[in-house]
């Protein structure tokens, strides 16, 4: 059988198109390189040929193994895993809202439906090919930060002084929520500048800088922070994986030490020239005086209602705790959980959230193709450092987690609909981790 022949009747077995040239192509260097072994031993051209084409074996065999291997493989329990934790926020939320005379009934119903609608879209993204935003990364990228600009100066609405939120035609949008959506666009920018010198480092930080700087002129610090602390995070994975010809301990301890001077000193800057309402924010933020967090505020308020709960069951008085504006029941979920139904209950909550979050990251990092794992990592940094930072809120720890989303247990249109576009996207990945190959990047690497 020639050469040619062979190879056409081992792709027809592999239903993944788009692998087969990738397939083809390590076949036929087997080949060649077995021709040229049989050669060697003082076979004639056209001999070794016809027997390195048979050593291959049966083409048909070769192709439906190799089909075996190349398909999409959908990760069904975590898909489970994840309709059951959005069933049981559908549940608590019917119950909790309603408790709470600022939301209601109404607000709980609404929730199940975006519930719903998150989990719809959350399917659709994974069974689209991740891989096409490595083609276009850079204009995908600065196309969605100048759609992130012109929302937020056209179609801003402006409560208590910020403007986080757009609304266009009645319907409003979290302009914070919506930055989660760059990141999988800067995982991308990232791998495009791979075999790059300084020059890529110092433009991953511009593209850092630029959607930072979106969300403090909202502003919105806190997402501020998550958003560049994500990024950081990509980039020095980058750098730890060598994608770039840099001095790699240097650069990673002056993004380091950046990272601390940074935040600093846009905190000095709104504490020292920012209006009285934002000086007040941060002094709230770093207030240590048990007064200050236990009375009169929802630190306190949070504290009071832990110290109140069980192992297993209703606390006593959890009533009163979502009555007016005490505690809002939409930030505190987790909170409410452990209220009603117990400590323990809400820590198995917390552990399946924590195990959700561990196996989309392990799953991210093992990735052999190099866009899948950069782009899995940053959608999974900032689920993390949100989830993280709302689970000190409502275990009455931290201030800065007042308002952060809580996976699944989340309220709101803008969160939901986000982090199931993340959430579909770190399936998308592991779903086309066998089918989706390496791009080929343009710029290789520069002479030192």
């Amino acid at each position: 059988m020639e050469r040619r022949d062979y190879l056409e009747l081992m792709t027809g077995q592999i239903r993944c198109k788009k692998m087969c040239p990738v397939i083809a192509k390590e076949v036929e260097d087997h080949i060649e390189d077995q021709k040229q072994a049989f050669m060697a031993e003082g076979m004639k051209e056209e001999e070794a040929e016809k027997a390195a084409v048979e050593e291959m074996g049966d083409p048909v065999e070769v192709g439906v193994e190799m089909d075996q291997i190349h398909r999409p493989k959908m990760p069904w329990k975590v898909i489970f895993v994840i309709a059951l934790m959005q069933i049981l926020s559908g549940m608590f939320a019917v119950f909790f809202l309603k408790q709470n005379e600022s939301y209601g009934y109404i607000a709980g119903i609404r929730q199940i439906f975006r519930l719903a609608m998150a989990f719809s879209v959350m399917i659709l993204v994974c069974y689209m090919d991740y891989s096409w935003i490595g083609k276009h990364a850079r204009l995908l990228a600065g196309s969605y930060l100048l759609f992130m600009v012109l929302m937020r100066h056209f179609f801003a609405l402006q409560i208590n002084g910020a403007v986080r939120w757009i609304g266009v035609g009645g319907f409003s949008v979290s302009l914070s929520l919506m930055s989660w959506l760059f990141l999988p666009l800067y995982g991308a920018v990232l791998y495009r500048y791979r075999g790059e010198g300084y020059g890529a480092v110092l433009k991953a930080i511009v593209w850092m800088l630029l959607i930072a700087g979106i969300l403090i002129t909202c502003p919105d610090l806190v997402m501020a922070g998550t958003v560049g602390l994500s990024c950081v995070f990509m980039l020095m994975l980058a750098l730890e994986k060598g994608w770039y010809q840099v001095a790699v301990t240097k650069v990673m301890t002056g993004i380091g030490i950046s990272v601390v001077g940074v935040p600093v000193g846009i905190l000095a800057y709104f504490f020292f020239f920012g209006a009285e309402y934002q000086k007040s924010r941060i002094l709230a933020m770093f207030a240590v005086n048990k007064s200050q967090m236990m009375e009169g505020t929802t630190l306190g308020a949070v504290r009071e209602l832990l110290s109140k709960c069980m192992a297993v069951g209703r606390a006593t008085g959890v009533e009163d705790f979502w009555t007016g504006d005490r505690i809002s029941s939409a930030d505190y979920m987790m909170l409410g959980i452990a209220g009603y139904c117990g400590i323990l209950v809400m820590v198995l909550c917390i552990a399946i959230i924590a195990g959700l979050l561990c196996w989309f990251l392990r799953s991210a990092l093992k990735q052999k193709n190099q866009l899948g794992m950069m782009m899995g990592f940053g959608c999974v940094m900032v689920l993390a450092i949100q989830f993280l930072l709302s689970l000190l809120a409502n275990i009455g720890v931290s201030r800065f987690g007042q308002g952060a989303w809580c996976l699944f247990f989340g309220y709101g249109r803008s969160g939901q609909m986000v982090s199931a576009v993340l959430m579909g996207i770190l399936l998308s990945i592991y779903r086309h981790q066998n089918v989706t190959p390496e791009l080929v990047v343009e710029k290789r690497a520069v002479a030192s």
